[in-house]
């Protein structure tokens, strides 16, 4: 079985806006929200309504708009190199639906809020097409639900974008009240030296479990990993050796768009160092692939593949009777309720009331491992194709229509 490459989308950093570097969070949340703002501090007007490519806002701890937000932040800060925002960029996987990408920021940006008592602003960004008057053109369209659905379809088609849907949810450097939104301490906990690597590590996991989550909700295969090529070769996830590619900010890829389209130019220096890493990466994942096919074949013939097998089964049964019995010698529903939710071993597939029936199964001595169940197939874990429920048929079918413009009368 071919190993799982790492996933586009396995990309989350962390930004700080800071007025050492002779940024502005207003500047900044102008650029992102596509909108016009006025920076109170220093009487600059961004305007940035022109720029394509905004799917979606949101605010989060705050009753006001994002300008009164970022401004607020500003006046809250008196250093000339303050820290006034922090922001992660994360990539938003491709697979998942418009909607249920809203969902994912959105649901992130509460848990942060209530983890840190900030106020979040959050965009989700389109990916760039290649041809950005064609990009351009279908972005003025999509006012009409057939404009709409032609833009998202393009999105996704690889031959026409990057495919690289992104977001961008920025947050105080200060917890703000949620009611009278007055800003408060700064969250020294993200700057401390002993805490704030410790508060980035918990970030970047809460957004992997949240967007692997949304994946296996919307029926998807993909999985995000956002540790690192070292922490993966540990674990034995990945080959050793690997090297991370240098990320392209957004002026590299203009340069990039632009040799693109002259169709002559040749690659860069940087380009064709980060080919030369891709392809040495791939030449590692291709010989790690074949050493645990030849590993996998070995175990095989020599038994150690079946007797780890009947040791996890083993197991297994033996967890499942712990729980029924626990089920069986609870004497009240809470605790009956209580045990029942605790065993995760013993599960409903018949209609009716899951509860009745864990408990029905219990007393009376049925449990999962009862025979004929189908775990009791031998199989191998490694190549094996597991089952997939069907495609739920969509509940509207799609209709293509065709819509005209009105008549237009002239004069003779």
């Amino acid at each position: 079985m071919k190993h799982l490459r790492p996933h586009p989308a396995s990309h989350c950093p962390l930004l700080v806006i800071s007025r050492s570097d002779g940024r502005s969070s207003v500047a900044a949340a102008a650029y992102a929200s596509r909108s016009r703002m006025t920076d109170h501090r220093t009487g600059l007007i961004f305007n940035y309504r022109n720029v394509p490519g905004l799917l979606h806002e949101g605010l989060v701890g705050w009753k006001s708009s994002a300008e009164e937000l970022w401004n607020a932040a500003e006046k809250s800060e008196v250093r000339s190199n303050a820290r006034v925002a922090r922001e992660l960029r994360p990539a938003l996987p491709a697979e998942l639906p418009h909607n249920e990408q809203i969902r994912l920021v959105h649901g992130f940006a509460c848990w942060l809020r209530d983890s840190f008592g900030v106020a979040v602003h959050y965009v989700t960004h389109a990916p760039r097409f290649f041809d950005e008057e064609w990009g351009k053109a279908l972005w003025k369209n999509r006012g009409t639900e057939v404009g709409e659905q032609d833009y998202f379809t393009a999105l996704k088609d690889p031959t026409k974008s990057n495919i690289n849907f992104h977001a961008h949810i920025r947050f105080t450097t200060r917890e703000v009240e949620r009611d009278s939104g007055v800003f408060g301490e700064k969250t020294r906990v993200l700057d401390a030296r002993d805490t704030g690597a410790a508060c980035v590590l918990l970030m970047r996991q809460e957004w992997e479990n949240r967007t692997n989550a949304a994946l296996k909700r919307c029926g998807s295969s993909a999985r995000i990993d956002l540790r690192s090529y070292a922490d993966q070769a540990a674990a034995g996830d990945a080959p050793e050796g690997l090297e991370p590619q240098r990320h392209e900010g957004p002026k590299t890829a203009a340069i990039k768009r632009k040799r693109r389209q002259a169709k002559a130019a040749p690659a860069g220096a940087r380009q064709r160092d980060r080919a030369t890493v891709r392809s040495r990466n791939e030449a590692l994942w291709q010989a790690w692939d074949l050493k645990r096919a030849r590993q996998r074949e070995e175990a095989r013939r020599s038994g150690e593949s079946q007797h780890i097998a009947n040791k996890r089964e083993a197991e297994r049964r033996q967890e499942a009777t712990a729980h029924a019995d626990r089920i069986r010698s609870a004497d009240t529903d809470e605790a009956i309720r209580a045990a029942v939710e605790q065993s995760h071993s013993v599960e409903s597939t018949r209609a009716g009331c899951g509860w009745a029936q864990a408990i029905s199964d219990a007393m009376a001595g049925r449990g999962p491992f009862a025979e004929g169940f189908e775990n009791d197939e031998t199989i191998d874990p490694e190549n094996c194709n597991l089952p997939h429920a069907p495609e739920p048929e969509p509940i509207m079918r799609p209709v293509a229509v065709k819509r005209r413009s009105p008549r237009q009368r002239t004069r003779g």
